[in-house]
């Protein structure tokens, strides 16, 4: 079950990278800066490209954040009087958010790195979507949070990281204090959970405790059972600092899973790094690009992991006889 979510969990934020290189918007209009421009002069920052922003936020430090929302209300109505037909509730929240990408542009300096780092920022309030790295899940006093019999989301993880790393079930179980059948109803409900949170903000933070669950206070001295390959530390250890290791070692899973292997078994058996550290470091990787967006460089990276996911195609394929297609002449 673990090793499918995590499969899933990655998938995911694979695809968000595309989603985020590639993306585009129905709504698209050129904004005239000097629309409304009565209105907007006590509002408009100082002209510049060279703005620095709040790390939180993402809002330029030039205006305040009531100037912007103020502006970006006006634009708004002026782009929905616009329109030719009336719009559902749906195409208007689409259209609020036009209204506020073009206004972040205009008076940032039209980057458009930073205006999907702005995005990310506030996806919650933007879209009802919680982004990896940015802190914005409220887990206190929202009921879908709660513990469920004593297990915390960062418990679950805990477990589901030490699981992942061959540790026993009950080992695990019993460096917890809980019984086998409360866990197998735990481990059904927070699942159970996450399909409910249409914000994926429970994903999203149990992603982000994943990513440290080798520190839970209860679990981090424990050890798996077999042992790891001779070189998988010092392969782990490339993969948390070597960007282009990882990336061809998410090429070489991708073209395993394809040619019908176990990918993370298979990453395992080659290079001693076990689904759960992977897993761990993707995120780490995950939340370092998405807090400094620069789209060339995303690009550059996925060209190199789908250039390394051909390499292990071919080399799959070999291994398996060739392609069936390499049979066929025309």
């Amino acid at each position: 079950m673990f090793k499918k979510f995590l499969n899933n969990l990655l998938s995911n934020e694979a695809e968000q990278q595309k989603e985020q290189v590639q993306g585009a918007n129905p709504f698209h209009q050129p904004f005239n800066p000097h629309a409304n421009k009565a209105n907007d002069d006590n509002d408009m920052p100082a002209p510049g490209n060279h703005h620095q922003f709040d790390p939180q936020t993402q809002h330029g430090t030039h205006y305040t954040k009531e100037a912007f929302d103020a502006a970006a209300n006006r634009h708004y109505e002026e782009l929905l009087a616009n329109q030719d037909e009336v719009l559902s509730e749906n195409e208007k929240r689409n259209l609020k958010r036009e209204a506020i990408k073009q206004l972040y542009l205009q008076w940032n300096g039209h980057n458009y790195d930073q205006l999907i780092q702005f995005e990310m920022a506030n996806s919650m309030e933007l879209t009802g979507y919680a982004t990896q790295g940015f802190n914005q899940v409220q887990e206190e006093g929202n009921p879908l949070y709660e513990p469920i019999h004593g297990i915390s989301l960062y418990d679950y993880a805990g477990i589901a990281h030490a699981t992942t790393q061959g540790i026993p079930e009950e080992t695990i179980l019993k460096a917890m204090g809980i019984e086998k059948a409360v866990w197998e109803e735990v481990n059904l409900l927070w699942p159970e959970r996450m399909k409910e949170d249409a914000s994926f903000g429970i994903m999203t933070k149990y992603g982000e405790y994943f990513a440290i669950a080798g520190e839970h206070p209860k679990l981090a001295g424990l050890k798996p059972a077999a042992a790891a390959a001779p070189d998988g530390n010092a392969n782990l250890e490339k993969l948390k600092t070597d960007r282009y290791f990882y990336e061809e070692l998410c090429g070489a899973r991708t073209a395993a899973y394809e040619y019908g292997l176990d990918g993370a078994q298979w990453i395992l058996e080659h290079f001693g790094i076990n689904l759960s550290d992977f897993q761990s470091v993707a995120m780490n990787w995950m939340t370092a690009q998405n807090q400094q967006f620069n789209s060339n460089e995303i690009q550059h990276y996925m060209d190199y992991q789908l250039q390394k996911q051909k390499e292990y195609a071919e080399r799959f394929a070999k291994e398996q006889g060739g392609n069936i297609a390499d049979d066929v002449t025309f």
